[in-house]
């Protein structure tokens, strides 16, 4: 670029020669006079070597615009890559607690439409403005020398460009940080909309839905179309400038040539660099746009890149050698706000080969005390202990690496059915996958499916069953291999046959680890070395099942409103009178006689699950 604007700088020179030694036949200066032919006695050589030379410029600066261009752009991609890699490290590892409060689309469109934003902005640099900016400071040098007092004429335009540009860009920038905003919106509600589809179409919402979209796309709209006002605006007042600008310039130079104190070539020379000094200006109005936009995407990623992980590794941690899997709660207390406590003073201990049970009403605070032993939260107060160290002080992926979870709704990736278990360990192949699912007692789930292991899924597991995604998520954790395994209801998902087996993998799996169940079912736990009942963020009961039962309150209030409706259940698996069966439409007495799970895959039935302990008690 800075050969291209020499290149630039030399392009009038020889039009300069041409009519003030060629036409006028002025004698040469004598810096040049021994470099080209004399005009007085060589005219047409002086001529043709100054065609040439034109000639010469002119492909010399077509070279180096297509190998500048060239540079210019990959170095440009190269940085937005980093840009990108770098926004999308820095998200993955900020907390829970952030990606719970930020719309899923807005993230995305900072890591695509923004950072392309920025992308289009160096390539309008690096092609349109940069070759430019070193050619004006060239252009000002030369004219200095010739005529200081022309080019400082000619040079006073340059001001009132920088302030016509920086109060349009100014209002430009406002105007696109608005329209930026209601875009990010209007993703997020896009994909908000879209990955609740069948929400919507259950409810036959989808008229309701193109209104929320349709109220945010005019949003976008009306603010684009006022930033296109402000850029209509920008253009024409830089154009008006530069014709005041260069007729006086003109006339001010004609008067010269006519007094003599300026030559003809010598004017060409000062309108030509008139004209490249106006070129970027005119450029800056074209690409306002662009050069606004990328501003604004520069600020949404720096708000991005700001954004500081609520839980961080502490400086120097160090991993220990081994991990037994021996977590302990100690006086906890936790809100996800200051001011709104959700655990009080939570104590109790998990040790390898038991199993400790959480049960409760929704809200009392189950999956908040399994979230604090993989530290996606940290306590409030109190601390949570692994193997006697507190989790603050132990590096995130060691913890992490020794603490699997099988969770309600499991989460899978676009890949195959063996890849989404292989993804518990770090270089774990398909063998590995296998055994994995044939220890935890799934492996005829997955044998039955399309492809059997190699079967395809979809994103989020959306062409597989509840209990088919299950049983991945499962197997994925007996891969995992840690001593520390969180369970949160693993077999909601599954028809009782399907149970039975996986029950029997977990009691394997949870005999010799430390396994912290979240039960929504007290059937599934009543073999659990310890049952913790949890009411409004406290531990209101503990014991075994037995005990709980004898001492009577909130567990033997909801067991046995668990055994009157497993009854009431017994009663209707028996199968109503013929009479009966009538208003039911669409079920057979088979499926009457199943409690529906010969309908269904993943239908249960209360009545027909098995209720085997996930450890020995």
């Amino acid at each position: 670029m800075a050969a291209r604007a020499a290149v630039l700088l030399a392009l009038p020179w020889p039009l300069k020669f041409i009519i003030d030694n060629v036409i006028f036949r002025r004698p040469l200066a004598p810096a040049v006079a021994a470099l080209l032919p004399d005009p007085l006695d060589h005219r047409m050589a002086l001529l043709n070597a100054l065609a040439l030379g034109m000639l010469g410029l002119g492909v010399a600066d077509a070279a180096l615009v297509y190998l500048g261009n060239k540079l210019f752009l990959d170095a440009g991609q190269r940085i937005v890559a980093a840009i990108r890699f770098d926004l999308f490290a820095h998200v993955q590892r900020l907390s829970l607690d952030f990606h719970r409060r930020q719309r899923g689309g807005e993230v995305m469109a900072r890591l695509g439409g923004d950072v392309k934003q920025v992308q289009d902005a160096i390539a309008a640099i690096g092609i349109d403005l940069l070759p430019h900016a070193l050619t004006i400071l060239g252009m000002a040098s030369v004219m200095l020398v010739i005529d200081w007092r022309y080019a400082l004429l000619a040079l006073s335009v340059a001001p009132v460009l920088f302030l016509i540009a920086r109060h349009y860009a100014d209002r430009l920038r406002q105007s696109l940080r608005q329209v930026r905003r209601h875009e990010t919106t209007l993703f997020g509600v896009a994909q908000e909309i879209l990955g609740s589809v069948q929400l919507v179409q259950a409810h036959a919402r989808e008229a309701h839905e193109d209104g929320r979209f349709s109220a945010e796309a005019n949003k976008s709209l009306d603010a684009s179309l006022q930033a296109n006002g402000v850029q209509s605006q920008f253009g024409p007042a830089m154009n008006l400038a530069i014709a005041i600008a260069t007729g006086a310039i003109a006339w001010y130079g004609a008067a010269n040539v006519i007094h003599g104190t300026l030559t003809p070539g010598e004017l060409l020379i000062f309108l030509a660099y008139l004209r490249g000094i106006a070129t970027p200006a005119r450029q800056l109005a074209k690409t306002g746009r662009v050069f606004g936009r990328a501003s604004v995407s520069l600020e949404r990623i720096a708000e991005l890149l700001v954004e500081q992980p609520s839980v961080a590794e502490a400086p120097g941690a160090v991993a220990p050698a081994t991990c037994r899997g021996e977590i302990t709660f100690r006086d906890v207390r936790f809100g996800y706000r200051a001011d709104q406590p959700v655990l009080h003073d939570i104590s109790f201990a998990l040790e390898p080969g038991r199993t400790v049970a959480l049960v409760g009403p929704t809200g009392s605070g189950k999956s908040t005390i399994a979230g604090l032993i993989p530290r996606f939260h940290d306590p409030g107060a109190g601390a949570v202990l692994l193997d006697g160290r507190d989790l603050r002080t132990l590096p995130l992926a060691f913890l992490r690496r020794n603490v699997a979870t099988v969770l309600q709704e499991p989460m899978l990736f676009q890949a195959s059915v063996w890849e989404n278990i292989a993804y518990g360990r770090e270089g774990a192949g398909r063998a590995e996958a296998i055994a994995a699912a044939r220890a935890v007692g799934v492996d005829a789930v997955i044998e039955r499916l399309p492809g059997g292991y190699d079967c395809p899924v979809s994103e989020r597991g959306r062409s597989l069953s509840g209990g088919q995604r299950q049983c991945i998520a499962i197997a994925r954790a007996m891969l995992c291999d840690a001593p520390v395994v969180i369970l949160d209801e693993p077999s909601s998902a599954l028809d009782p046959a399907t149970e039975r087996r996986l029950m029997e993998g977990l009691s394997r799996l949870a005999a010799r680890r430390a396994a912290l169940v979240i039960a929504h079912r007290l059937s599934t736990v009543r073999g659990a070395d310890l049952i913790l009942v949890l009411d409004r963020g406290r531990i209101v009961q503990r014991g075994t099942h037995a005990s709980l039962l004898a001492a009577g309150g909130i567990y033997a209030e909801l067991w046995q409103a668990l055994r009157r409706d497993d009854e009431s259940m017994n009663a209707v698996s028996q199968g109503p009178s013929p009479a009966d069966r009538a208003p039911v439409r669409g079920w057979s007495r088979e499926e009457w006689s199943s409690g529906g799970a010969t309908r269904d895959g993943d239908a249960t039935s209360r009545a027909t699950r098995a209720e085997l302990p996930l450890a020995p008690s």
